[in-house]
């Protein structure tokens, strides 16, 4: 698991936005599993399948129940069928999530935390390859260390330093936009190697 660390407006949810296709990038190359991230068209729909994504906002269909929303799947939300076996498999991972007693509520019925799980039971419906999140929240962030125990890449963009501490194992930060440093948590929160890492990081531990 990676966590891509920096203050608000740093660039790191930017970045994770750019790796699904969802930012434009004006140079540089993106690959994922050695697979170029393609521009457009019918490949970039394929490549962004295989990723699994959890942003601000969720973008759930109001009309469909979480179970639904789960069951319809991110890159599926037009279709009006669900099949028994979509379904079957969003109750198992609604169970997974723990959110099981709330599949036949409707995404505006659960608190913001909720939404984030359930954003997570639709991601992982897709099976990706490599899951992003934005900002999780606590038990979002408990479920990503699991996922990456299981031997799931994940890549983690927060702003918070005490959480990349316990849960990185590898942090990226960034400033500005770019990446500044990266480096494994023990050496980044002991021997931070540029002023901007250890500005961040006394700035943190001030609030």
């Amino acid at each position: 698991m990676v966590t891509v660390l920096g203050a608000e407006g740093s660039g790191n949810s930017t970045l994770c936005r750019a790796i699904t296709g969802a930012e434009r990038i004006d140079s540089g190359r993106i690959t994922v599993a050695g697979q170029p991230l393609p521009r457009r068209g019918r490949e970039l729909v394929r490549f962004r399948a295989a990723i699994g994504a959890v942003f601000h906002p969720f973008s759930f269909t109001s009309y469909r129940t979480v179970l639904e929303n789960v069951a319809a799947g991110r890159f599926r939300w037009w279709e009006s069928a669900i099949t028994p076996g979509a379904r079957r498999k969003a109750r198992g991972l609604l169970e997974r999530v723990g959110l099981a007693e709330h599949a036949a509520r409707f995404p505006w019925e659960l608190t913001e935390e909720q939404q984030q799980l359930a954003a997570t039971a639709r991601a992982l419906a897709g099976d990706p390859r490599l899951l992003l999140f934005d900002c999780p929240t606590p038990a979002p962030a408990e479920l990503a260390r699991d996922l990456a125990d299981e031997g799931m890449a994940l890549l983690l963009a927060t702003d918070e330093p005490d959480f990349a501490r316990r849960a990185a194992d590898r942090v990226v930060f960034m400033d500005g936009g770019r990446i500044i440093e990266q480096s494994s948590p023990a050496e980044f929160f002991t021997v931070p190697r540029t002023v901007r890492a250890r500005d961040f990081l006394a700035r943190a531990a001030g609030r």
